[in-house]
């Protein structure tokens, strides 16, 4: 395989595992903070899980960002669309995984 079909490969899912690393952090953090041994008086840490959804909305914005010359450019391949699609979808799925914050109080 070429080096550089790899390279690209890794661009057009790097927005995937930024929302992968986004809900594992997320959740677990939250399971982990809820959980009988690592209790919060509050619920879980907000401050930081909402920091962490913050700092990937940014990370999956400038993913788009950065894909957003695909539909203006003739020799544009499978993996360039992708690329611009998979950092639309992870910029609206990391969105919907940090709704939680807003409605969660505490653990129950």
């Amino acid at each position: 395989m070429d080096e550089r079909f790899l390279r690209r490969c890794l661009r057009a899912t790097l927005p995937l595992l930024v929302w992968i690393l986004h809900f594992a952090f997320l959740y677990g953090t939250a399971a982990a903070q809820c959980s009988p041994g690592g209790l919060r008086a509050g619920g879980p840490d907000r401050a930081l899980l909402g920091g962490a959804t913050v700092l990937a909305i940014g990370a999956c914005a400038w993913l788009a960002w950065r894909a957003r010359h695909v539909p203006h450019s003739p020799h544009a391949g499978l993996l360039d669309w992708a690329r611009l699609v998979l950092a639309v979808l992870a910029l609206v799925a990391v969105t919907w995984n940090g709704v939680p914050l807003l409605l969660t109080a505490g653990c129950a």
